[in-house]
């Protein structure tokens, strides 16, 4: 079974159901004991971020949010992009990271169209940034609230929701620094998508597909 999460054979949550009925069939688990994690706070809890982080897509919030980025950065394109992902950060504290990720892509990308900037440098410093922003709250990442699930089980106190803000805002300023001082120096400079549209000749067929 741990070749399979590994190697992703299968999707991953097809993995884990699999194993969980596994462990049923040979009564290594009883029915309360497999659906137990269902009731679990930390699982509620996580569903739920996904579920106000999917609201953020759907009002219109991004378009807007990058509309106001331009304006306050100007021309000055990496103030743009540092306020970008200092904003991500802050976001990252009371969401789901891979959440603030997925939801922060889309508007990444549109700022590199826009500055002409290679998506490359500024992509992986989006991930860099939701994961110092996660170090923020105990929502911020899952694991803080499996940890803290499993303390309370234990009859241990449970972590407070900024019991550990002040050290995550010293990973927060470092890492931001590193994200816009030396990282971009490091990233590699690829063809955006548009001008490799334009380089193959591809623009009658993306309409055609579309």
């Amino acid at each position: 079974m741990v070749l399979f999460f590994v190697m992703e054979i299968l999707p991953l949550e097809v993995t884990a159901m699999g194993a969980i009925g596994i462990l049923l069939l040979f009564n290594i688990l009883t029915w309360q004991e497999a659906i137990s994690g269902f009731s679990n706070a930390a699982v509620v809890t996580i569903g739920a971020i996904f579920i106000m982080s999917r609201a953020l897509v759907k009002t219109g919030f991004l378009e807007v949010f990058a509309d106001f980025l331009v304006k306050k950065g100007g021309k000055q394109k990496w103030l743009t992009i540092f306020i970008f992902l200092l904003t991500v950060s802050i976001i990252s504290g009371f969401i789901n990271n891979t959440a603030a990720v997925a939801i922060f892509i889309p508007l990444a990308i549109d700022l590199c169209q826009r500055f002409h900037i290679s998506p490359t440098k500024v992509l992986l410093p989006l991930s860099y940034a939701a994961i110092f922003g996660g170090t923020l709250t105990l929502i911020g990442t899952s694991t803080n609230l499996v940890v803290s699930s499993i303390m309370e089980e234990l009859n241990l106190a449970p972590f407070s929701m900024f019991e550990f803000t002040k050290l995550g805002i010293i990973f927060l300023v470092l890492g931001t620094l590193y994200n816009i001082v030396i990282s971009k120096w490091f990233m590699p400079s690829r063809s955006i998508i548009s001008s490799l549209t334009r380089k193959y000749h591809m623009g009658s067929f993306l309409t055609e597909f579309k």
